[in-house]
């Protein structure tokens, strides 16, 4: 494994002196009229080593360093809480200089939770790069997601919540990837059967467009509960039935039985397991469509106030459909652990590790992944 190259050490040096030498005594930069109006500035810098940055059987390993820098504006004031992030992330790699990038990141939300109807609004903005294990590329896109979440009360018993989202993203660089938008609508009514539990039962319609393989709907119903599912076990939990029609070339109908789970079990007073799973279709970056199922399990140890560590398993099924992907079905694993720790309430440092490998009947697509990285942080 090479070592990084003299620029790159010297440029976290660089970085890392000026995050420490800057680290405040209060907690914002700026506090216009006490905590109602606040704006907050952060930096980070992350070194890292992936073996395998194409995601492909003849992987290709390289060090890269990551700078961050950012600013946040926060607005508590009248029925609408403001929060505005603007950030920017720039990317050297140590020997393929050509994936070197830079990937600004625009977000604001509006929340509301006081009055009857209370809920959030958000739309961003941010170019992304990175290995897509589903097509054995480095992809770079430019993404626009906006999201409308309400809640309502009907009664002391019964309440509906609304979930509109939609998604631009557009590739750049490369001739086989397409452009893909997404727009869904979910509705869901939820009754309270214990001061802890509520059940809930919904239906999700989602159309989904890609360049040259024209537009997949969805239809989703499901069942579930929210809160405390069992003693000590909380969170929330779907199971249901989805129907995936393609309307492009020779239409195909695909149906699932399908589930969505996100658990968490403070097993004692420092320890907590988390679970998840999903199981949904989705579109590559190719436009064609994928039925993938997953599950992970996290545990999270917080030695103190300052240190926390925290490991991880998760495995799943990509099961490629339509006639181009020749019956591709791929199967994953990844292992990860780490550490946070945090200085004070401006400084942290934190190092990951994170195995991943892919079994494919595609030979491409059959191949393993160790990505290692140290970062540091700062937010005043």
């Amino acid at each position: 494994m090479p070592l990084p190259s003299r620029p790159v050490c010297r440029s976290l040096g660089f970085i890392l002196a000026a995050l420490l030498a800057t680290t405040p005594a209060a907690r914002a930069l700026m506090n216009f009229d006490g905590t109602r109006n606040q704006l907050f500035v952060f930096g980070g810098l992350t070194l890292a080593y992936d073996s395998n940055i194409y995601a492909e059987a003849d992987g290709r390993g390289d060090y890269s360093l990551t700078a961050q820098a950012g600013t946040e504006l926060k607005r508590k004031a009248g029925l609408i809480a403001v929060d505005f992030t603007a950030k920017v992330d720039v990317v050297h790699y140590g020997e393929f200089t050509d994936e070197d990038t830079v990937n600004p990141n625009f977000a604001l939300l509006l929340s509301k939770d006081t009055g009857r109807t209370t809920g959030t609004f958000s739309v961003s903005a941010y170019r992304e790069t990175r290995s897509d294990s589903s097509v054995n590329l480095r992809t770079s896109s430019l993404n626009y997601p906006v999201s409308l979440n309400l809640r309502y009360p009907i009664n002391d018993k019964f309440y509906g919540t609304s979930a509109t989202e939609y998604l631009r993203r557009t590739y750049e660089d490369d001739a086989s990837l397409v452009d893909y938008s997404d727009i869904s609508e979910a509705v869901d009514f939820y009754y309270t059967y214990s001061s802890k539990l509520d059940l809930l039962a919904g239906y999700r319609l989602r159309f989904s467009e890609a360049a040259l393989y024209g537009r997949a709907t969805d239809h989703w119903l499901s069942v579930g509960a929210t809160g405390g599912i069992l003693p000590k076990l909380t969170g929330t939990f779907r199971v249901g039935y989805q129907l995936r029609n393609m309307e492009s070339g020779t239409p195909d109908h695909y149906d699932h039985f399908n589930f969505m789970a996100g658990l968490t079990w403070p097993v004692m007073r420092k320890l907590s397991v988390s679970l998840n799973a999903l199981r949904d279709f989705g579109t590559i970056a190719t436009g064609e469509s994928v039925d993938t199922s997953s599950l992970s399990l996290v545990g999270t140890y917080t030695y103190n106030s300052k240190l926390q560590f925290n490991t991880g398993i998760a495995t799943g099924l990509n099961d490629f459909l339509g006639e181009t992907q020749n019956d591709r079905r791929d199967t994953f694993f990844s292992w990860d652990t780490g550490f946070q720790y945090e200085m004070n309430e401006h400084f942290q440092f934190s190092g990951t590790y994170v195995y991943f490998r892919n079994w494919s009947s595609l030979t491409i697509g059959d191949y393993d992944n160790h990505r290692v990285s140290v970062s540091i942080s700062c937010r005043y």
